[in-house]
C-alpha cells in the first residue's frame, strides 16, 4: 500500500481550503455584497444603528415631556362613594340651609391647573432634555461611524487577503512543482535528502499560511453577516474595488496635523460636551427646588345624590403658593451630587480633547510611518527581485546551493508581502483619522477604498 506522507495531507487540506470560497459561493443561503451595496444597506439594517436610532427619538420625546411643563394641565376626576352614615352632598352657602344628605354620592369634578411660576424647575428640566436628545444623537452618529468604519475594515482586509493569497498561492504552485521534481529526482539517487527535506519544510510552512488566509477570510464573511444583519455568512465582493497599487488618494483625505484644531468635532466630542449641558442643567434644577411655586387652578364640581339623582355644579378658583422648608436636608444633598457631577462631565470633555488630540497626532505619524516604509520596502522588494531571478539562474547552473535560493526566495515573499501590508495600512490610518474627526461618511469610504 502507498503510505500517504504529511505533505501530501497538507496538500489535500489545501486543496480542500482553497476551494471553500467557491464551495461558500454555491450555497443557497450565502450572498455576496460589494462595499457599495452594504454601504446603502447597513443604514437600514444594521441592528446596532437601528437601536441607536429608537434611543434617539426616545430622548426626542423626552424634550416634548419637559416642555409640556410649560402648559396647562386639564383633568376630569369621577368618583362614587358610600358612607355609612349619610353626608352632605354639597357643601352649606346660607346660615340655617341645610343641604340634602345621602350615604351614596357621585362626585364629578373639572380641574385646569395653571403654572404661573415655578423658580425655573421647568426651564431646566427642559435644558436637561435637550441635553439628553443632543447626547443620544451623538451617540446615533458615533454607532453610525462605527458600523461604517467596520464595513471599511472589512472590505480593506478581504482585499488584503486576496492580495496575500495570490502571492503564497504564486509561491505555492512553484514549490509545489519544484517538490514533485526532487521527489522523482530523489528516487533516482539524485538529490540529497537534506535538500529534500528543506523543499518539504518550505511547502509545508507556506501551505500553513495559506490556510490561515482561508480562515480569515471565512471569519470576515461570518462577521460581515452580522453587520448586514443577517444569520448567514455574506461573502464581500471586492471586484468594485483597486487592488494595493491603486491611484493616490485625494489630497484633502490625507491625514494633515495643520488642520488638528478645527478639524476635533467628533461624535465622541459632541457626546462629552452634550453630557456636560446635561450637568450644568440639573445642577440648575437641583439648586431652583429652594425657590416657591406658584400656580393658579381652576375647579368645577358637579355632585349628586346616589338615591335621589339630582346634580348640582359650582365651580371655584384659587392661587396655590408652595414653600418648600424642610426635607432632611435632600436639596442641599442634590445640590452637591450636581455638583460633582458637572465636575466630572467638565473632566470628561477635558479628557476626550485631549484623547482626540493625540490619537489623530498618532494617526498621522503612523500613516505617514506606513507610507514611508512602504516606499522603501517597494524599492527593497524590486531590487530583491533582480537579486532572486539572477540567484536563479545560478542555481541552475550549479553554482549555489538550493538552501540559498529558498531563503532569497522566502525573503523576496516576506518584502512583498509587508510591503503590501503597509499599503493597507496607509488606508485603514486614513479611515481611522476621519474615524476621530465625524467625517467617515459613506461618499468619503468610497473615495478612499474604490
Amino acid at each position: 500500500m502507498k503510505i500517504i506522507t504529511l505533505t501530501e495531507v497538507l496538500v489535500l487540506l489545501w486543496t480542500f481550503f482553497a476551494g471553500t470560497g467557491n464551495f461558500l459561493n454555491a450555497q443557497p443561503d450565502v450572498s455576496r455584497l460589494t462595499l457599495s451595496q452594504v454601504l446603502e444597506s447597513i443604514l437600514q439594517k444594521n441592528p446596532a444603528i437601528a437601536t441607536a436610532r429608537w434611543q434617539k427619538k426616545a430622548a426626542e420625546k423626552k424634550v416634548w415631556e419637559a416642555r409640556s411643563g410649560f402648559l396647562p394641565k386639564i383633568s376630569l376626576v369621577g368618583k362614587y362613594t358610600r358612607y355609612q352614615e349619610p353626608m352632605i352632598i354639597v357643601p352649606i352657602h346660607e346660615v340655617g340651609k341645610f343641604p340634602p344628605l345621602d350615604d351614596k354620592i357621585f362626585n364629578s369634578q373639572l380641574q385646569l391647573q395653571l403654572p404661573i411660576f415655578s423658580g425655573g424647575r421647568t426651564m431646566a428640566a427642559h435644558k436637561a432634555a435637550k441635553a439628553g436628545a443632543a447626547e443620544s444623537r451623538a451617540q446615533g452618529e458615533f454607532v453610525e461611524t462605527r458600523v461604517i468604519q467596520s464595513v471599511a475594515n472589512i472590505f480593506l482586509q478581504a482585499r488584503e487577503i486576496t492580495d496575500r493569497r495570490n502571492l503564497i498561492t504564486e509561491r505555492l504552485n512553484a514549490l509545489r512543482q519544484r517538490y514533485r521534481e526532487m521527489s522523482l529526482l530523489r528516487q533516482e539517487g539524485r538529490v540529497s535528502e537534506a535538500d529534500f527535506s528543506l523543499v518539504n519544510a518550505v511547502l509545508q510552512s507556506t501551505m500553513a499560511d495559506s490556510l490561515e488566509l482561508e480562515s480569515a477570510w471565512h471569519q470576515l464573511s461570518v462577521r460581515l453577516g452580522q453587520i448586514v444583519g443577517t444569520d448567514h455568512p455574506v461573502i464581500p465582493d471586492i471586484s468594485e474595488q483597486s487592488g494595493s497599487d491603486r491611484l493616490p488618494i485625494e489630497a484633502e483625505l490625507l491625514p494633515d496635523t495643520s488642520r488638528l484644531e478645527r478639524e476635533i468635532n467628533s461624535p465622541e466630542i459632541k457626546k462629552a460636551q452634550a453630557q456636560l449641558l446635561r450637568a450644568k442643567a440639573m445642577k440648575s434644577l437641583a439648586k431652583r427646588s429652594f425657590l416657591p411655586e406658584v400656580s393658579g387652578f381652576y375647579v368645577y364640581n358637579y355632585n349628586s345624590g346616589g338615591s335621589d339623582w339630582n346634580p348640582v355644579g359650582e365651580w371655584a378658583v384659587g392661587l396655590s403658593v408652595r414653600i418648600p422648608l424642610f426635607d432632611g436636608g435632600r436639596r442641599f444633598a442634590s445640590v452637591g451630587a450636581a455638583n460633582a457631577a458637572e465636575k466630572a462631565a467638565a473632566a470628561s470633555v477635558n479628557n476626550t480633547l485631549l484623547e482626540q488630540r493625540a490619537s489623530l497626532e498618532i494617526s498621522y505619524l503612523k500613516w505617514n510611518a506606513a507610507r514611508e516604509r512602504r516606499l522603501a520596502l517597494a524599492r527593497a522588494a524590486e531590487s530583491k527581485q533582480k537579486y532572486v531571478e539572477a540567484s536563479r539562474k545560478l542555481y541552475r547552473e550549479g553554482r549555489i546551493s538550493l538552501s540559498e535560493l529558498l531563503t532569497q526566495e522566502t525573503e523576496l515573499l516576506a518584502l512583498q508581502l509587508q510591503e503590501k501590508e503597509l499599503r493597507y495600512t496607509e488606508q485603514r490610518v486614513i479611515l481611522d483619522y476621519h474615524a476621530l474627526i465625524g467625517n467617515l461618511t459613506t461618499e468619503n469610504v468610497k473615495k478612499i477604498l474604490l
